[in-house]
């Protein structure tokens, strides 16, 4: 090198690696399961710098199979809720609304529940687990009269409602407003509207016993189903236990059957032959589907005709490298190309799968496909009876239902929650419920066609 020549220059040091950013949508059981799994899997895959950002507008979730349980009082109501902070241990959780979603700029745009800042977060993967809403149809009546069972508040206002509606059938000397206190229509012959159903008779006529034998002798709870038989998924011979189960307690079960309007005393029901029932009732219970969110409908993701997230058997979004989709928001298939059902169990399941690909994904290896394989399903019908099948044996009554306990009690999140609710469905044996209102959702009685101060 001449003498006096600057030195040659040193090679560009290369820019720093910055930790993966992985943004999960959505804290319900698909969400906070992938997190969960998530951590587990970073860490075993070397990744342990990555960070974990789960979002949603409530910092917990609720454990959906304790929901009707929660409402009717089988179990203290926040027993039923898990914290998101307390499930998780280094995902970083922000309560907050998403409101966009940029997938050019790879950024998420959420307002801050409380103070309305808007925040921007990167993310090098985005996971959609937004889970759904209650399905909604035009029919006349539902959202001015109807009532939904998708959050603790609702199974809560249920209750309270219920109680409400024995208090004023209890004051009034005319038995058809009595009867039409006391009817409770539920709609779905789905888990969750069988559930309901039975959990419901079985509360108002216990709850009962403290009224007249007029208020007592009034109840009546009807399930309508649109198809030929309830819990479909479930084989014909448990679906028809079930049926035979309810009806044995005076349940009125109708098949293909349909709701056609509601008012504020009546539901009116259409059969596959047409014909038209009207129900005097103030109380109907929608348990007939779920929808997409509405954010999940404003994202720039491909959507199936009803609104779902297409995705691939990998869990990633059709034509997307790095966004995911999983839980009730999105449809994903087994090897035969049919979608897993909207469940609790299948969410979890898929939230572990994804965790495992991402932790792939990051490690620059393959992804594999997400195949379930179900365990089995299983309903409580009260009374201490249910039906299930689980490991491809069939289970009905007692045994049923006490293999749903078992089940639901070591698949709740923690051992101190699961020691609380044992603690709770121990005591329901020992004494008595109280059938009192909570006193934060009372659902003001609208007044019918024809109804007086006199009544």
């Amino acid at each position: 090198m001449p003498a006096g020549a600057p030195p040659p220059p040193h090679p560009a040091a290369p820019p720093p690696r910055r930790p993966a950013r992985i943004v999960i949508l959505g804290g319900g059981f698909a969400g906070a399961y992938c997190a969960q799994a998530l951590e587990r899997q970073l860490r075993r895959a070397g990744h342990r710098d990555a960070r974990i950002l789960l979002i949603d507008r409530h910092n917990f979730f609720v454990f959906f199979p304790l929901l009707v349980e929660a409402g009717t009082g089988s179990l203290e109501p926040r027993h039923a809720v898990v914290s998101i902070r307390a499930f998780l241990k280094r995902t970083q959780f922000k309560m907050a609304e998403v409101t966009g979603v940029d997938l050019q700029q790879r950024v998420v745009t959420a307002c801050l529940s409380e103070t309305g800042e808007i925040e921007i977060e990167p993310f090098d993967h985005l996971v959609i687990a937004l889970g759904s809403v209650t399905r909604t149809p035009p029919i006349p009546g539902l959202a001015a009269y109807g009532l939904d069972l998708k959050s603790l508040a609702d199974a809560v206002a249920l209750r309270d409602h219920a109680i409400q509606m024995l208090e004023v059938a209890d004051s009034t000397d005319d038995p058809d407003r009595r009867r039409e206190l006391l009817h409770f229509v539920v709609v779905g012959g789905n888990f969750t509207g069988v559930e309901v159903a039975g959990e419901l008779d079985a509360f108002l006529n216990s709850a009962a016993r403290k009224y007249s034998p007029e208020t007592r002798a009034s109840i009546r709870v009807t399930l309508v189903e649109r198809s030929e038989r309830i819990l479909a998924a479930l084989d014909g011979d448990l679906s028809e236990y079930a049926e035979s189960n309810l009806r044995r307690r005076n349940v009125d079960v109708h098949l293909n059957t349909s709701l056609r309007a509601i008012g504020p005393d009546f539901a009116e029901l259409e059969g596959a032959d047409k014909s038209v029932l009207r129900l005097a009732s103030r109380t109907v219970i929608w348990c007939a589907g779920v929808a997409p969110t509405p954010l999940t409908l404003k994202l720039p993701v491909p959507r199936d005709a009803r609104g779902y997230i297409e995705c691939e058997r990998d869990l990633r979004v059709k034509g997307m490298a790095n966004v995911w989709g999983i839980g009730d928001c999105a449809v994903n298939t087994d090897g035969a190309g049919r979608p897993y059902p909207a469940t609790a169990q299948h969410a979890v399941r898929e939230g572990q799968v994804l965790a495992r690909n991402l932790a792939r994904a990051l490690s620059g290896k393959p992804t594999l496909p997400c195949d379930i394989q179900s365990v089995g399903s299983l309903a409580a019908l009260g009374c201490r009876t249910g039906v299930a099948k689980v490991f491809g044996i069939k289970l009905s009554g007692f045994l049923a239902w006490w293999m749903w306990r078992t089940v639901y009690l070591m698949k709740t999140p923690g051992w101190s929650r699961r020691i609380r609710v044992a603690i709770d469905w121990t005591f329901e044996l020992m004494f008595k419920r109280d059938y009192v209102q909570l006193g934060v959702h009372r659902r003001p009685i609208a007044p019918a066609p024809g109804d007086s101060p006199a009544k």
